[in-house]
């Protein structure tokens, strides 16, 4: 799957052809309207015409000839949508831990916790564990439970 091509803004090739010169794109336009159709289904308000036209805009941008209507528009539709769109760009970590679906064992894939048909992982897996150097560096701080 090709993802980036590694442009730069006059078309010329990048230096680096494997892997793109920008460290991480901020937040990308597809990103915003797929947040606002998540806000709008949490009660963040919005228009449910709003949210379904931007998911469709998405979909027409990206040559999906299947648009969806407000009936097919639910929180779990967002976060395939998400990993759809947003594939290999360092989201889905933190959108499976904001759906509740990171840890626990009610939604497994391939090789989750090291197994074959995934297994259940702890909740102590939704944060990270402070470095060992942050912690001798300020003893204020205290490591996250699990670790």
């Amino acid at each position: 799957m090709e993802k980036y091509s590694n442009a730069t803004s006059t078309g010329s090739a990048g230096a680096d052809q494997t892997f793109v010169d920008t460290d991480f794109p901020l937040f990308r336009l597809a990103d915003v309207y797929l947040m606002y159709a998540e806000a709008h289904l949490r009660g963040g308000g919005g228009t449910i015409s709003d949210a379904v036209g931007y998911v469709n805009a998405l979909r027409t941008r990206a040559h999906n000839p299947n648009t969806i209507s407000s009936g097919d528009l639910t929180l779990d539709f967002i976060l395939d949508e998400r990993a759809r769109e947003l594939h290999w760009e360092a989201h889905r970590r933190q959108d499976l831990i904001r759906y509740n679906k990171f840890t626990g064992g009610n939604y497994n894939w391939a090789w989750k916790g090291n197994g074959s048909n995934g297994i259940s992982l702890p909740s102590h897996f939704n944060v990270y564990p402070i470095p060992t150097g942050s912690i001798a560096a300020n003893p204020n701080l205290t490591q996250n439970t699990g670790y």
